[in-house]
């Protein structure tokens, strides 16, 4: 009897096999990265990325997850980055802040440099979409919640 209980429980807690957390998929992301990039989540539910080279970090930029377009995510080769934008109703949605200049600006974009292991960055273009959907998900599952208790 015990059993039978048990399995709907877990079945909802795991919820569907196919959904990625977002730990996991921020853990995935800064290893595609290799510690040139690295990603976390503030308070605020803000995706925050730290850029690092040899004399450490130089730049972080801070952006909600539900403002960045994930369709237009691309590589540029030119740049030897990959580029992550902002959608078209959120221009400049990216908080940039270069150490060595003491600057803060607001851009439409955040380049990072493409990992040595990933020739044109689809695998890390890939992990970077499935990071954003992740949290973007989880902040409007957030907003929703929080919106149902004011109204009690």
């Amino acid at each position: 009897m015990h059993r039978t209980i048990l399995i709907p429980v877990f079945a909802i807690l795991l919820g569907p096999a196919s959904a990625q957390t977002l730990p996991q998929a921020i853990t995935d992301v800064n290893a595609a990265f290799g510690g040139t990039v690295q990603v976390k989540q503030d308070r605020r539910q803000q995706l925050v990325f730290d850029l690092f080279d040899a004399s450490g970090r130089f730049r972080q930029d801070i952006v909600l997850p539900n403002e960045l377009d994930t369709a237009a995510i691309h590589f540029s080769a030119e740049e030897d980055a990959i580029i992550v934008g902002c959608r078209a109703d959120k221009p400049q949605c990216i908080s940039k802040e270069i150490f060595k200049m003491n600057t803060i600006r607001a851009t439409s974009r955040v380049n990072l440099p493409r990992p040595a292991a990933d020739p044109e960055g689809k695998a890390t273009m890939a992990t970077l979409k499935a990071m954003i959907a992740a949290a973007a998900e989880q902040l409007v599952a957030t907003e929703t919640r929080e919106r149902s208790q004011r109204m009690k």
